[in-house]
C-alpha cells in the first residue's frame, strides 16, 4: 500500500472532516481506530495459518496479505494519533474488541480463528463495497483522510479471498461454523459500532448531551430510507451459503477500473 498523502498531511484533521456531518466523520473516525486491532489479529491469525500450507502460490498471497495489511494499521495509527489529538483518548468500546479478539487468539484452534478472520474479512470487504459506491458523493475536508479510506477499501476488496482460501485449505468449513463466525463477526461490530459513534460524537459536540442525541436521532432519519433499501443484508449473510466465495461479491475487472 502507498502511504497516502504524507506529503500534505496535516497536524490536524477538521472536526467536521466528512461530508460536513458531526455523525457521518464519527462513523469514519470509529472504523479507523478499530481497524489497527483487526488487523492485528488477521496478521497473527494468516502468519500461524500459513505454516503448514503447503501450497506455494496461497502462501505467496498470503505473505503479501500480510504485508498490505500491516501497511493498513501504520497508516491509520498515524491517522487516528490526529484524531486523538481533538479526543483525548480512544473510544470505548476499542478495549473490549481487543479483549475478544484476544480470547478468540488464547481459546479458539487456529481453524476457529481462520474461520472468524474470514468473516471479518468478508464484512470488511461487504463494507469496502459500500464505501465505493458512495464515495463520489462523498466530501472530505482532508486530503490524507480521502487517500486512506480509499486506497483501503480497494486493498480490501482485492485481498477479499486470500483469508478465506486459507481457511478452507484446512477447513471444510460447514455451515455451523459460517454461522457462528459471521454472527459473532456482525455482533461485535454492531455493539462497537453502538458504543463508539456515540462517544466520538459527544466530543464533537463539546460534550453536550442534547446536541448528541440530536445529532444521531437527525442522522437516522436524514438516512433511514437509504440504510433500509442499500444496506448490503443478503451480501453480508452470503457468507453462510455452501457454495459461497468472496470471488463473486465484486467482478476484479470493475474493481481494476475504479
Amino acid at each position: 500500500m502507498n502511504t497516502p498523502a504524507q506529503q500534505t498531511e496535516t497536524s490536524a484533521i477538521p472536526v467536521l472532516w466528512c461530508n460536513a456531518d458531526a455523525v457521518t466523520s464519527s462513523v469514519m473516525e470509529a472504523v479507523s481506530f478499530v481497524t489497527p486491532v483487526l488487523e492485528n489479529f488477521f496478521i497473527r491469525t494468516v502468519a500461524e495459518g500459513v505454516r503448514a500450507q503447503h501450497d506455494a502460490e496461497l502462501a505467496r498471497r498470503c505473505q503479501e496479505f500480510i504485508h498490505e495489511e500491516s501497511n493498513h494499521s501504520v497508516v491509520h495509527k498515524r491517522f487516528n494519533a490526529l484524531l486523538l489529538n481533538r479526543l483525548g483518548k480512544q473510544p470505548p468500546g476499542l478495549s473490549m474488541v481487543a479483549a475478544l479478539l484476544d480470547g478468540a487468539r488464547r481459546r479458539l484452534s487456529i481453524s476457529k480463528r481462520l474461520a472468524l478472520a474470514a468473516a471479518l474479512e468478508h464484512f470488511a470487504a461487504v463494507i469496502s463495497k459500500l464505501y465505493i459506491s458512495h464515495e463520489p458523493s462523498l466530501e472530505f475536508e482532508s486530503a490524507f483522510a480521502k487517500e486512506l479510506f480509499d486506497m483501503h477499501a480497494r486493498e480490501e476488496l482485492a485481498h477479499r479471498c486470500v483469508v478465506f482460501d486459507l481457511w478452507r485449505a484446512q477447513d471444510n468449513g460447514g455451515r455451523f461454523a459460517r454461522i457462528a463466525a459471521i454472527a459473532v463477526a456482525l455482533f461485535a461490530g454492531a455493539l462497537y459500532v453502538s458504543i463508539a459513534v456515540p462517544w466520538i460524537l459527544h466530543r464533537k459536540t463539546g460534550k453536550r448531551y442534547f446536541r448528541t442525541g440530536a445529532g444521531l436521532a437527525g442522522f437516522v432519519a436524514k438516512n433511514l430510507k437509504d440504510t433500509l433499501t442499500r444496506t448490503p443484508v443478503a451480501e453480508l449473510f452470503s457468507f453462510v451459503r455452501r457454495d459461497f466465495h468472496p470471488v463473486s461479491l465484486i467482478d476484479d475487472s470493475a474493481l481494476n477500473r475504479l
